[in-house]
């Protein structure tokens, strides 16, 4: 053994992790954390540098970029539109569009879904329940479907808002049929490999259960968990709400999973390691609407309110995961949506503020406030790649800001 190589290779694995893709909803992980930790929270008088920004129509869909591309859609003039974007230079490469109905769902509408890149395919679903397979370099089409038409599926009273997954080589959809509510497609050619279940459609996203050959859905009936190999049922708790809105992803942490809704739901921390699912505790003082949870160090961070007139009553709040006491809430900052990055909560609220807000189970700090989006309504999680914040409001204005190293 030579001491001197080893001693070599050990600053080298100790390197800070300063870049980092954001290749679908939630991030790498979908747990809406970037490993990234060169965050610049010390902003003093100044604000973040606007790299470029565009104008993309309505909708819900966030931001992915992966590889030097940066891709969301967006909705107007009767079509559906995905772009592409280089991230260094902000020229939008290619966009792609298909005819769409707007539908009455009662809000601006729009796109709700997030595009999600996957060996050099990009791979999204429309709100009218469309799903494309596109060359990711060229925006051309690969194979597409319809989850109605084309699968039985059930279109939720909001649109199809679950953005796609692939696991284990396989793209998991929600349909909401009746004879097959969750399916997985070959991720090349679309081809159907399973299909199991017979839940309605809500509006989270699939995602793998911690390390197993499992699979999470939260649906308008509750959490039920899946085999990846066919779909089948392993377990389910039921967490219905009014109107069917399950929105907020599931958060894992372990075995176990905490849900949260809002319309008077309240949250469950579950454990489903067994059969028997186990209820940890339950509380309705944390009823998350639309934005996902975090959890860092033992605590979860989230916003508890609801859309409509008590939007301002919403709390930002700090949450024992093992007890569900709430250790510290700050109200004033109304609806929005949380990312952690470098130890720092980055929100962005409903009405276009950027704040960053330390991590910090001791005390709230916050760290400096920027208004950087105009309108209401803005509900998208930021995303966080490569030093680059990407974020975007519900009438289509993408914004890409400069908040540490980029590459």
């Amino acid at each position: 053994m030579n001491p001197r190589k080893y001693l070599f290779i050990l600053p080298l694995l100790m390197q800070p992790i300063f870049s980092e893709d954001w290749p679908g909803f939630g991030g790498i992980s979908g747990n809406f954390i970037s490993s990234e930790n060169k965050l610049k929270k010390t902003w003093g008088n100044q604000e973040p540098i606007k790299l470029w920004d565009h104008e993309i129509g309505l909708g819900f869909s966030s931001i992915i970029e992966s590889k030097g591309l940066a891709y969301t859609q967006g909705y107007s003039n009767g079509k559906n539109s995905v772009f592409c974007v280089d991230v260094k230079s902000g020229e939008i490469l290619w966009k792609s569009s298909f005819p769409c109905s707007k539908a009455d769902d009662y809000f601006k509408g729009g796109s709700r879904s997030t595009p999600l890149e996957n060996d050099g395919n990009l791979y999204l679903s429309t709100h009218m329940g469309d799903v494309y397979c596109l060359n990711s370099q060229k925006g051309n089409i690969i194979w597409s479907l319809n989850m109605s038409k084309d699968l039985g599926g059930k279109r939720p009273t909001w649109g199809y808002a679950a953005s796609p997954v692939i696991i284990d080589q396989q793209l998991i959809l929600v349909t909401g049929s009746p004879n097959g509510s969750l399916v997985a497609l070959n991720k090349k050619t679309g081809d159907v490999l399973w299909k199991n279940g017979n839940y309605g459609a809500a509006y989270a996203t699939p995602q793998r259960y911690t390390t197993t050959n499992k699979l999470l859905v939260f649906h308008e009936a509750g959490l039920s968990l899946h085999n990846l190999s066919d779909g089948s049922e392993i377990n389910f708790y039921q967490h219905k709400t009014r109107y069917g809105i399950n929105a907020s992803q599931p958060l894992a942490i372990g075995s176990r999973i905490l849900l949260s809704s809002a319309y008077g739901k309240g949250s469950a921390m579950i454990n489903l390691s067994s059969k028997n699912t186990k209820v940890e505790w339950k509380t309705e003082k944390v009823a998350a609407q639309m934005a996902s949870l975090i959890q860092h160090n033992g605590y979860v961070y989230g916003i508890h309110g609801q859309a409509g007139t008590r939007a301002k009553f919403s709390t930002l709040f700090c949450m024992n995961s093992k007890s569900g006491k709430i250790i510290w809430e700050k109200k004033g900052y109304g609806l929005g949506s949380l990312i952690l990055v470098d130890e720092s909560l980055v929100l962005l609220n409903e009405s276009g503020e950027l704040v960053l807000i330390d991590a910090n189970p001791k005390q709230f700090i916050e760290r400096a406030s920027f208004q950087i989006l105009s309108g209401k309504d803005n509900w998208v999680p930021p995303s966080y790649a490569n030093g680059r914040l990407h974020c975007r409001s519900s009438d289509g204005t993408w914004v890409c800001l400069k908040m540490g190293p980029t590459i």
